[in-house]
């Protein structure tokens, strides 16, 4: 019964819709029920109502029948993309149809005829409008794509398909890419897509191109549509013949990273090419190329997102390597003279590394076919794992290592620019006499700072916490923590605010708004944009003095001096002697750098700031950094994803992008200054 539901599946539909919901005895079991295959049970007694109903849900969010290729299965197709909906329907063989929305394209591969070949077919599926099929379907495949064709032809006014071919991988006269195309028709298109083929650089491939004609594609047994009826409708048929390097020639298997990259790396040319035919020949104009990607995200991706998440929300990483024992050991360094290295004591660890490390790698993030997503997920998960092994390496040596590679170090120019900055303010200029601000008024500006984002986004869900165990200010899951014996000068107050509540907490809730949880968890690296916006907002509020500059400066020097072998003792007396910092200043600076066993984040600060406002005098806005917690080479995939409609806008912004007192600033930040220019 070739697209029809059988009465089992439809039982279990039925059962499915009560998921949700308390459940009554399970109808009598069938023996045709695929559930219960095994399970030594006999018919006609209840089954286990938790193991059939998660088999049901199965079957409920699966709801993909393999079907045939009939005439009403095409007609469904057709229908749905008249009425503008999603189809996602399985063919035999693992063929596939999906379409993520009606679009005036369609990507094809067709199985080789006994040979299946899933690594070339996995090329597709990066794209919003692709069939997977096989070469023996090709008769009613034929019918198919005349179907979609027409109706998208129909809405948009021409038509485009792409078919990929694998070509042998041992021939080493045949060319990376071959590109099958029209003779005289749309020289353009084809132009585009050899062009950005020719783009692609794989390290340690030959990635020349070469171009045909696509007669091949129009001729023969295997021919989708003739010549005539590809002119007489406005279609236009291009094939990408690619050498199957991707794979062991030998064993057929595939390279799995290598897959990934050329994979990645084709998904962009295509969408390009794509965009120049409908920007000319159809009546789609999206507003870039990206537009013409997924916008439907299908449950794997947010599983997985969840997952990562639950992961990252287990610890928290700051907290568990700041010393609880700040004033305990700062006594303790000074009474021993400042020549031996205080014991610095931690919060207990809440979680198993190792048995998080396994839950982590447990997650099958292989299973996302959508390529920018998988680089997200795979990308943090590279850095939990980074993390994970700094926590079990915590108050070691090794720790520095790994602290090297998810927070970086120092190079050479960024010592550069921190030696300037102490060669320029060689003294604190601080007044000592200084009004301070109370811990509790402060507090009490923070809150009210919190309600102007909260107007803005009711999802606001954040508070001030006054804390015995925290040195200075700490932002953690969106909450604000203040030492209850830090000192504050008021005229830094709104600065500090506009720091962690208009930067780190704003971002920590701009990411919540969206549906992608890593970005209110963090992407991997996002430490160095997240200060050097937050020390940005001081300037641009007025706060960030001299003696800030100084402290900034400082920490980029000890962190080197740090990765560079110098002891607790050996970082204070340079920060004391050299550079004229007060004993507390420095013992603060020196116990940041040296926590855990050697915390290299300290650096991003500065370094941060440099590369933000070399960003800035691109030309490019500061608005789009304020979507969550990214670092500063993620806006083109965050732009990718707003454009695909997977994310939104930015719904919270801060108070000095509101205030048109400050955009003169900003606009001197566009025109172009350096650090010292701050000064």
């Amino acid at each position: 019964m070739s697209g029809q539901e059988s009465p089992m599946r439809h039982r279990c539909r039925r059962f499915a819709r009560r998921w949700s919901k308390p459940l009554s005895p399970c109808w009598r079991r069938s023996p045709k029920c695929a559930s219960h295959k095994g399970s030594g049970q006999v018919p006609g007694v209840p089954c286990n109502r938790q193991a059939h109903t998660a088999f049901c849900f199965y079957l409920l969010q699966t709801n993909r029948m393999i079907e045939e290729i009939t005439d009403k299965f095409i007609k469904k197709i057709s229908r749905s993309l008249e009425r503008g909906k999603q189809v996602h329907r399985r063919l035999p063989k693992g063929g596939l149809v999906y379409i993520d929305r009606p679009l005036p394209f369609l990507v094809l591969f067709r199985h080789p005829a006994g040979k299946p070949d899933h690594a070339t077919a996995d090329f597709v599926k990066a794209t919003a409008s692709y069939i997977i099929s096989h070469e023996e379907q090709t008769p009613r495949l034929q019918e198919l794509v005349r179907a979609i064709a027409s109706a998208m032809a129909d809405e948009f006014g021409a038509f485009m398909i792409l078919e990929l071919m694998a070509a042998p991988s041992d021939d080493p006269a045949t060319p990376m890419f071959k590109v099958l195309g029209p003779e005289k028709l749309l020289p353009a298109t084809t132009r585009t897509l050899t062009n950005e083929l020719e783009n692609i650089k794989v390290s340690g491939l030959r990635t020349d191109v070469e171009t045909a004609s696509n007669k091949p594609l129009l001729e023969g047994p295997q021919r989708l549509m003739p010549e005539e009826e590809l002119k007489k409708h406005g279609y236009l048929m291009l094939g990408l013949q690619l050498k199957s390097v991707y794979c062991d020639s030998e064993t057929g298997k595939a390279y799995p990273l290598l897959l990934r990259t050329i994979r990645e790396k084709l998904s962009e040319a295509i969408k390009k090419t794509v965009y120049d035919f409908v920007s000319v020949q159809t009546s789609h104009k999206p507003i870039h190329f990206q537009a013409l990607g997924r916008q439907a995200v299908n449950r794997v991706v947010w599983r997985i997102d969840k997952q990562l998440t639950g992961i990252s929300d287990q610890f928290q990483f700051l907290m568990l390597v700041s010393p609880v024992n700040h004033n305990e050991a700062w006594a303790e360094f000074r009474k021993a003279k400042f020549k031996k290295a205080p014991h610095l004591h931690y919060r207990l660890m809440p979680v198993d590394a190792d048995q998080l490390k396994r839950k982590l790698y447990n997650i099958s993030i292989e299973k996302v076919d959508d390529p920018t997503l998988a680089y997200l997920f795979r990308d943090k998960r590279h850095e939990l794992d980074k993390m994970l092994t700094m926590l079990a390496d915590r108050n070691t040596p090794d720790f520095m290592y790994s602290s090297m590679q998810v927070f970086g170090g120092v190079d050479d120019q960024l010592l550069k620019i921190a030696e300037g900055i102490l060669a320029a303010i060689p003294e604190p200029t601080r007044d000592t006499n200084a009004d301070i601000i109370p811990v509790a008024e402060f507090a009490a500006l923070a809150e009210q700072e919190i309600a102007f984002l909260k107007e803005q986004y009711p999802g606001v869900d954040s508070g001030v916490h006054v804390r015995d165990d925290i040195v200075g200010l700490l932002v953690s899951k969106g909450k604000l923590n203040i030492g209850s014996d830090y000192i504050i000068p008021r005229h830094r107050a709104q600065a500090l605010i506009q720091h962690e509540v208009g930067t780190h907490i704003l971002t920590y809730f701009n990411g919540k708004a969206q549906p992608l949880k890593q970005l209110y968890v963090g992407s991997p690296g996002y430490e160095e944009l997240q200060e050097g916006l937050a020390v940005l907002s001081e300037y641009l509020v007025g706060g960030l003095d001299q003696d800030r500059m100084r402290m900034l400066a400082a920490r980029v020097v000890a962190v080197y001096h740090m990765t560079k072998g110098c002891t607790f003792p050996d970082t204070f007396m340079r920060l004391r002697d050299d550079y004229h910092f007060d004993e507390d200043t420095a013992f603060d600076i020196t116990m940041r750098v040296h926590r855990g066993g050697g915390l290299t984040k300290d650096a991003v600060y500065l370094r941060g700031l440099v590369h933000l406002l070399d960003y800035l005098k691109q030309g490019h806005e500061l608005e789009p950094l304020l979507i969550g917690k990214i670092r500063q080479d993620y806006i083109p995939i965050v732009q990718e994803l707003i454009y695909r409609n997977v994310l939104q806008p930015v719904p919270i912004k801060p108070r000095y992008l509101l205030d048109p007192a400050i955009k003169p600033k900003l606009e001197q930040l566009k025109a172009g200054i350096s650090v010292f220019n701050l000064l």
